[in-house]
């Protein structure tokens, strides 16, 4: 985000592009809302209402600024009702000062709204939900509440900061196999993203494969279709992947999986013979020369080649010195 520099891998990455395209359905939205949002008051949320609204902002400035996706929906009370507006941010790295990030989206989406909305003296403004959702692999450490980020102060300064609080919902600590989930294609994309093992991910894609038959609706088969795809295309280690074709070749798939799984095993052995044979290499060569220098452990260390390790522990035996063992 460069803002986009900022706790982001090269800027806006693939990863945010995906899942914003994943998060533009208001399905998705429901059901990210529905399955992770553990408070009280969101039994109150109308989920018919929900409706995506612009996501760039001019502050003062005159600095354009982004955030990933804002969605609002009505809250239906006995007697009144009013607008949630929730403010989507997907991180694939942590970031320490997000609760500063988010204030300022927060406090640019109500300028926003007064303008818009031509709001006067009596008018009320409505409320807004940040909401961070976290695929990276190491936990989330960063202060979710932006009081925590303050120098200690006096109680009687501190109730003069801003203060502001997000929601975060860390895939990598999220319960996903909870009996409620099964049927939630959002908690199953998450599984998928976190998903190391090759024949189990086959599993999860099948279980997608279902919950989105193309009749109901095509366009958000698609959005999961090209997910499953880059997923696939990201943690595959070889070419295996690059020629799948999306959710309706759900059993193509597994296979896929398979053989992933078969070559990663198969490139797990070769590099395990690799390495033996370059201690193999190192024990020969101090044997014959001594202690062996820092530069000259580390050329072999950096030989792959199980043909060229094998020429060179050849000749150890008819090597003069280390110079005439014409290591490259």
């Amino acid at each position: 985000m460069g803002r986009r520099n900022a706790g982001r891998k090269g800027g806006t990455s693939q990863h945010d592009r995906g899942y914003k395209r994943l998060f533009s359905h208001s399905i998705t939205v429901e059901e990210l809302l529905r399955g992770f949002l553990r408070e009280d008051w969101a039994d109150g949320l109308d989920f018919a209402t929900l409706e995506r609204m612009g996501n760039s902002f001019v502050s003062d400035d005159l600095r354009e600024r982004h955030s990933d996706l804002i969605w609002r929906l009505r809250f239906q009370g006995e007697e009144r009702w009013f607008y949630l507006y929730v403010l989507l941010e997907f991180q694939s790295t942590p970031y320490h000062f997000m609760a500063v990030r988010m204030l300022s989206y927060v406090s640019l989406l109500l300028e926003e709204i007064i303008r818009k909305e031509k709001l006067k003296a009596g008018d009320l403004l409505p409320a807004v939900l940040p909401i961070v959702v976290y695929n990276g692999k190491r936990p989330w450490r960063a202060p979710t509440d932006l009081g925590s980020l303050y120098v200690p102060v006096p109680p009687g300064l501190r109730s003069w900061l801003p203060d502001l609080g997000y929601v975060l919902l860390d895939e990598g600590r999220l319960d996903l196999k909870k009996p409620e989930l099964m049927a939630s294609r959002v908690a199953t994309l998450f599984q998928i993203e976190r998903c190391e093992d090759p024949s189990e991910m086959g599993k999860l894609v099948k279980r997608l494969d279902a919950l989105l038959p193309e009749e109901r609706d095509p366009g958000l088969r698609q959005t999961f279709t090209i997910w499953v795809n880059s997923v696939a295309r990201r943690t595959s280690p070889s070419d295996t992947m690059t020629s799948l074709i999306g959710l309706e070749d759900a059993a193509m798939f597994e296979e896929n999986m398979r053989a992933w799984e078969r070559k990663a095993r198969q490139e797990g052995r070769r590099e395990g013979e690799i390495e033996g044979m370059r201690k193999l290499l190192l024990y020969s060569m101090t044997q014959r020369f001594g202690r062996l220098p820092i530069r000259v452990r580390q050329q072999v260390e950096e030989i792959s080649s199980a043909r060229e390790l094998r020429r060179l522990t050849q000749r150890v035996l008819v090597a003069a010195s280390l110079e005439d063992m014409s290591l490259h």
